[in-house]
């Protein structure tokens, strides 16, 4: 409510419109083997924050970090403990590579080439080797080949909570090759397992230990990036002995890790615990505790809250730690009562936020491109984005928002070519202009499928096309309806959109792909189709390169107006200052909580300050 009176204060009306109930690539000429690990970049650690270049991100405190306190953070019900089911398990169970802390802020001691404040980052030399101390691969195009190699760390022991049946039938073992096996295996077979639901590509890898701690996959070259992105960083590696016996990890006291925590209670809307893992095989890799044996915290606490208001209240209490993915207002608020909270404010928004508003470039009307210059034209950008975010947030998201890791790919506005930057000068006359030289002098109606929570914000979208003629109908449909229609692609006008995860940028899935669900303007571009096949080819040898040619490719693409951007907004993490080392980061690689690992806990200063 509050940012709808400030929208209106700004704009002046806002008219609610009528709410309605891949290409193969081409075959490169020789195998190529990258000599580095899989980060491909040689100064890359391959171990978890082996000494980085050090670059002042945040300011260091300079203290001694201090083992002990349990940390409290906002928790969530375990409705599926089996992270094969999906990337996100680093706090319990590791994959062979994660996020390396060290290329974050990591308490001012980092080298800030990410805030790690993304969910879905997959760059490669911002990883470390976990349960892989490395990987290789190479392929040959022509033969369609492709093959990775990965060296197993060795030293590495499954937690043991003597508590739970399962952890005591893995008893603590050194995790071998043959696990990391058996869990890619898993990964490509068991018919609930990410990978496999979502790259059937990868079904017909053959896995192999081929040494003491080697494990070797083979692919279709045409299948080596995604076995990679998936292979690396995606598949948990789990005991085979708790998966035979209990089929799977669905019951959260079966789950059986390598993670700095394990498991120790789980009471359905109220609390999860975990505790520390006391034999866990990483160190401290920066600051005043390099060396030291991680992690510092004894626990962590899940608090299960049941709305925002009771969790801005333990919040502001004390009774919680660290709150994130607060909106503005919210931080505003919480920062003006509780002055003493600390606060990173996010510009990483890929996924978050408003969707962008496709438009089905292969109708009526919007097979003609004057009439897609038009609608974005017609849009006062800035406005919304001082009016309705306080200033703070990005205008220029489509296809992607910009990512600190990811800068490279991101097309800054002053780059974009003269023809696509009057896209977005706020032009209604010329829209009308264009909108009469393609036949509709009067305007048009349409209409845009879409969820009841994208209401608001796009019935802004809808009074700015209406001043031009153009009206927009809100078709408000529920959930599972929008995803039907996004799977069928049987929209014929508008629908909410999507960017696709920008770790996945090189698969173009916005603008290329008959099936691609995301690919919701329903393009097809010879040109774009014929750079993405090149694209992907670069990925394997230098995504550095690869980002830098997809920048290039972005300038035609945002002058194609195929898709009317969202403005979206900034997003606040709020955490106590008892929390040292911890510089606001959510997701380090594509794991959550994992920040829990490197920080401690000053319970001599919480007590000073009164709670």
């Amino acid at each position: 409510m509050k940012r709808k009176i400030l929208w209106l204060a700004v704009s002046g009306l806002i008219v609610l419109s009528l709410v309605m109930a891949a290409c193969g690539p081409a075959a490169a000429p020789t195998t190529t083997a990258p000599t580095t690990p899989s980060t491909t970049a040689p100064t890359t650690p391959t171990k978890p924050g082996e000494e980085p270049t050090q670059k002042e991100t945040v300011k260091p405190t300079g203290e001694a970090p201090k083992y002990g306190g349990t940390l409290m953070v906002v928790g969530a019900e375990f409705t599926n403990a089996d992270y094969m089911r999906g990337p996100g398990s680093g706090v319990y169970v590791e994959q062979l590579f994660q996020g390396d802390w060290a290329r974050g802020p990591a308490g001012g001691y980092g080298t800030g080439e990410t805030d790690w404040a993304y969910a879905n980052s997959d760059v490669f030399d911002i990883k470390a080797g976990y349960l892989a101390e490395s990987a290789k691969w190479t392929f040959d195009a022509a033969k369609n080949e492709g093959t990775i190699v990965y060296q197993i760390r060795q030293g590495v022991h499954w937690a043991l909570n003597p508590k739970f049946e399962a952890s005591r039938l893995v008893n603590g073992r050194e995790v071998t090759a043959d696990d990391v096996v058996y869990s890619l295996k898993r990964s490509i077979t068991w018919n609930q397992a990410y990978p496999y639901l979502n790259n059937p590509e990868l079904r017909v890898a053959e896995i192999t230990k081929t040494g003491p701690w080697e494990v070797t996959v083979k692919v279709p070259y045409t299948a080596l990036m995604i076995a990679i992105a998936r292979f690396n960083d995606t598949v948990p590696i789990q005991p085979h002995e708790v998966i035979e016996k209990y089929g799977d990890m669905s019951d959260w006291r079966n789950i059986v890790g390598t993670g700095a925590f394990m498991i120790d209670e789980y009471v359905p809307g109220s609390v999860s615990t975990r505790i520390r893992n006391p034999n866990y095989y990483l160190k401290d890799p920066v600051g005043p505790g390099k060396g030291n044996q991680l992690p510092y915290l004894d626990a962590v606490k899940g608090i299960i809250l049941p709305d925002a208001s009771t969790t801005q209240a333990a919040m502001r209490t004390g009774k919680i730690d660290q709150m994130s993915s607060q909106t503005r207002e919210t931080a505003t608020e919480l920062k003006k009562t509780t002055p003493q909270l600390l606060e990173y404010v996010s510009t990483s928004f890929q996924g978050r936020g408003n969707p962008p508003l496709n438009m089905r470039i292969d109708k009526v009307p919007f097979n003609d491109i004057r009439v897609r210059r038009a609608m974005l034209m017609s849009i006062d950008y800035n406005a919304i984005l001082q009016g309705y975010f306080g200033g703070e947030g990005q205008i220029y998201t489509w296809p992607h928002s910009k990512i600190k890791e990811y800068q490279e790919l991101y097309l800054d506005f002053e780059d974009y070519p003269e023809s696509a930057k009057e896209l977005y000068s706020y032009n209604p006359e010329k829209a009308k202009a264009l909108l009469k030289e393609a036949g509709y002098p009067n305007g048009f109606k349409t209409s845009i499928i879409l969820t009841s929570g994208n209401v608001d914000f796009y019935s802004i979208y809808a009074d700015y096309l209406s001043r031009i003629g153009v009206e927009m109908a809100l078709d408000v449909k529920e959930s599972t309806v929008v995803s039907n229609v996004i799977r069928d692609k049987s929209h014929t006008q508008m629908l909410q959109g999507d960017t696709a995860p920008i770790a996945i940028f090189y698969n173009g899935q916005p603008f290329s792909g008959a099936t691609s669900q995301n690919n919701r303007s329903v393009v097809d571009d010879p040109y774009i189709n014929a750079e993405l096949v090149k694209i992907r080819a670069m990925m394997l040898t230098d995504q550095r390169e690869a980002m830098r040619m997809y920048r290039e490719m972005t300038k035609y693409i945002v002058d194609q107006a195929y898709a009317i951007p969202a403005v979206v907004g900034s997003y606040h993490t709020l955490w106590w200052p008892w929390l040292k080392n911890y510089s606001g980061e959510l997701n380090v690689g594509y794991d959550d909580g994992i920040w829990s690992t490197f920080i401690w806990y000053d319970e001599e200063l919480k007590k000073s300050m009164g709670h």
